[in-house]
This record gives C-alpha cells, structure tokens and sequence, in this order.
C-alpha cells in the first residue's frame, strides 16, 4: 500500500513524501510551494539522489532505535517505521514543516491547548535521567519529535505558561535532562551559549532551570519565532540532512565536504560563517560537532547558517571520546589545531587562508576575554575548568 505524508509550510502546501512499495520514499513539491526547497538535498528541479527524502525525514526522529521504540509504544504504534512515527509526531518537529498523513492544513482550526503543570515537567525530567529514552510518555498528550541521542522533550511558553506542544502549537524551548553522573554539565552547555552569544557566533538564549525538585538544561528553540502569543516556525534543516545523509552517518562527514556543499549551493560568506562555528566548537572542547550540530534557516528568499546549539564541551568530561567529530586540516584534537590546520582548511576548501587565519585568531582571543569574565556564581568549579579548556585550546592561536 502507497503510503503519504504531507508537508505544510507557513501554513501552505509544500508537497507530500510518498513511500513506494519498493520500500523508497520519495517528496513531490507542489506548484504552490516556495521556491526555496525544504532541503538542498531535494532541489525544486529534481535530481534528489534514491535515499536523500527517507533520510531527511529519518533526521527529524531521535537517533536511537529505543528510543523510537518507546514512541511507538506511547502512540500505539505497531512499528518504529519512519512514516507511521512521523504520522503520530510530525506536528512538532525541527524547522517549519508540518507533516500529516491527512490532506489538509493541520494548523487550521482551534487551538490544541493542554497546559503542561509543574509537577507534569518535573515528572518528565526525573524520568528522563533515569531513562534516557522517555522522551515521551502516555500522560502526557504532547506531540512532537526531535533528533538526536541525549533524551530531551519539547514545551511552548505561552504567556510565560508551559504548554504541551502539537501541530497548532509549535514548541518554544527544548529541556535537556543531563545524564546523571555528569557534574556540571547542564550550566557548562548553558555557559557554552552564553560564550557564543558573547563572542558574536550566534546562539539562541539558554539556561539551567529549576522545577521543583528537579534540574534541567532549558534552551530556547532557534528555529520558532514569537509572533503574538503563538510561536511561528522557521524553516530549518540540519546540515546531514541538506548533505542526504542518514543519521548514522552524522560523524562521517568532513568539514571540508560541508564548505564545499555551502559554497557551491549557498555562497563564500556561509561557508566563513561555518568556520566562524567550527572554531567555536574546537575552542570550547565540543569535539562531539557532527553534521547535525549544524543547520541551516531555509528562508523564503535566502538561506543562512543557523545559531549555534547543542555546544557541549565534552573536553571537560574525559569519559567522552576526544576526538574533532571534523578534523581541522587533518588535526584530530582540539588542542593540536593551530594556525597551520586552519590555513590547510581554507586552502583545500576554496576560502582565502588570510581571512580565515583573522577570523579564527580574533575569535580565539575574543573568547579568551569572554571567559574571563564569566560570573562564577555558584558553579565555580565549571568556570574554572572552562576556563582552563579554552585556555589551552586557543594557546597556539594566542601565541602566534
């Protein structure tokens, strides 16, 4: 049986993803549909490679199959099928799409109100850090979807009230559990936006917030724009699914391929905007920076590179594998990368070495200041071996 789901953008009819009995997916625009595509991976002219409309929608899911697992199980699912969780979820999911297996605008009519109580988000947050892969749970009547690995769940601030999200709702903010264990690392990835948003890389305002008895990271979502009480959704894509890639090949791609898709699709000044995030990652000890902690915002008119998000500095947990998810000019940790790595990077990727030698020292040293005068508050300790990590990953780029 063919199967579809449709996709509404802004409230107009983008096109539909149709599953073929062979098992491919495929996305046909429609003729109202904006001329920018919903992917650089899906072109409005054609030419999509066979698996570029299944990944992109495999993207906007949680990477790990428990945890589609235990969607399916909350939605009564039979299956972890990409089409039949997405049916269920796509109402709420990265970027401005809205997915529906019905043809007809799902956002038209009354607001799907459902207030989400304190004690609703602490339980939430409590069974998270005790289970990663409750991102959703059968109490609750919230609809939406997010990628990645780290359990997290979506709410909307309505009027500075929490409330489930769902197709006439779009989420506002993202909660982060930290994984217990782990001290600190809800105010570090806090602290980590906070730099960015200091330094002018760009990120979206986030802090650790308290509910009850519980803790978690609160960031609020880059991809949604506040437009009266309701939110609006901005269209997004990660940078794995603008490439056609498959979550599981998120750390396979090189920063080398991503300036060279930016440039060839988009124009120079995104791809220096990249590296402008690049180093930021590498500075702050985020060596977990694969293809999906970048997006890019898909405009009516134009296409930019997204605020920064999901910057964990795993350097100041050595439990964490070490090594750059991109190589920078063949160097594979944070601390080697020196001017030279950076100068080889724009060399071998069309960009002009001095612009990008400038850009990454006054980066550096610019974040150095910033981190200087970080307020240490009641995380001491997390200032202070932040410090020392951006300390001695902008060393040789301070000392040239």
């Amino acid at each position: 049986m063919t199967r579809v789901l449709h996709a509404w953008l802004a409230g107009h009819f983008a096109g539909s993803f149709t599953a073929e009995r062979s098992g491919l997916i495929r996305f046909d625009y429609s003729d109202s549909a904006p001329s920018t595509p919903i992917s650089l991976s899906l072109p409005r002219g054609g030419g999509a490679t066979r698996r570029a409309a299944v990944n992109f929608l495999d993207n906007l899911l949680p990477d790990n199959a428990s945890a589609r697992h235990r969607m399916a199980s909350v939605y009564g699912l039979g299956s972890i099928d990409t089409f039949d969780l997405l049916a269920e979820a796509g109402g709420d999911v990265a970027g401005g799409l809205v997915l529906s297996a019905r043809d007809e605008p799902p956002t038209i009519g009354p607001l799907v109100l459902d207030p989400a109580t304190d004690a609703d988000v602490a339980g939430r947050i409590d069974a998270v850090k005790r289970s990663p892969d409750q991102w959703v749970d059968a109490s609750t009547p919230a609809r939406f979807s997010l990628a990645g690995t780290q359990g997290k769940f979506a709410l909307a601030d309505i009027g500075g009230e929490w409330y489930w999200s769902n197709a006439t709702v779009p989420s506002t903010h993202i909660v982060k559990p930290a994984r217990p264990g782990l001290a600190g690392l809800e105010d570090v990835e806090a602290m980590a936006l906070t730099l960015a948003a200091q330094v002018g890389v760009g990120a979206p305002s986030a802090r650790v917030v308290q509910v009850l008895d519980q803790t978690a990271y609160l960031v609020e979502r880059f991809d949604r724009v506040r437009s009266g009480q309701i939110a609006g959704r901005l269209h997004a894509e990660d940078i794995a699914q603008a490439m056609g890639r498959s979550p599981d090949e998120k750390y396979g791609v090189s920063a080398l391929q991503v300036l060279r898709l930016l440039r060839e699709q988009v124009d120079d000044q995104i791809a220096y905007d990249f590296v402008g995030q690049l180093a930021f990652n590498t500075f702050v000890g985020n060596a977990d920076a694969h293809a999906k902690n970048y997006s890019l915002l898909l405009r009516h008119d134009n296409i930019a590179l997204a605020p920064m998000y999901d910057v964990v500095p795993v350097g100041l947990y050595p439990e964490f594998d070490q090594k750059l998810a991109m190589r920078i000019g063949g160097a594979r940790y944070a601390a080697e990368v020196t001017p030279a790595h950076w100068r080889k990077l724009a060399r071998t990727s069309g960009l002009a070495e001095d612009r990008v030698a400038e850009m990454v020292a006054t980066l550096a040293l610019s974040l150095r200041d910033a981190v200087d005068m970080l307020s240490v508050g009641s995380v001491v300790d997390e200032v202070s071996r932040s410090r020392d990590l951006v300390y001695a990953n902008t060393k040789s780029i301070a000392d040239s």
